[in-house]
C-alpha cells in the first residue's frame, strides 16, 4: 500500500469567481434606480474560496508554474533611498 502526502489549500472558488457573493436578479430601490441584487455564495460560505486536498507532487507542479517573487531590482535601484523614520515621518504627515 503506497501513502501519498497531500496538502490542503484554498484556491478561487469556480462558482462565485472568487468574489464571494453571485447575482440572483434585478430590483428596483425607492428611488425608482434599477441595481442588481446579490446574495452570498452557498458553495464556497461567501469567503469567495474553495479548499482542496492535492497530492505533494501536484502542489510542486503548481509551485513552478508561479513566477518568481524576485523583486525588480531595476525599478528599486531608481527608487530614492528612504527609512523607517521617513516612512513614519511621511504617514504621519510631518
Amino acid at each position: 500500500m503506497t501513502t501519498t502526502i497531500q496538502v490542503h489549500i484554498k484556491t478561487k472558488c469556480n462558482f462565485c469567481n472568487g468574489e464571494a457573493y453571485t447575482p440572483i436578479g434585478k430590483a428596483e430601490d425607492i428611488n425608482g434606480e434599477i441595481y442588481t441584487r446579490y446574495q452570498a455564495c452557498g458553495y464556497c460560505q461567501a469567503t469567495g474560496l474553495r479548499e482542496r486536498w492535492i497530492s505533494l507532487i501536484d502542489f510542486v507542479s503548481m509551485l513552478d508554474e508561479v513566477d518568481p517573487m524576485e523583486p525588480d531590482y531595476e525599478y528599486l535601484a531608481q527608487q530614492e533611498p528612504t527609512s523607517q523614520y521617513r516612512d513614519s515621518r511621511d504617514a504621519a504627515g510631518i
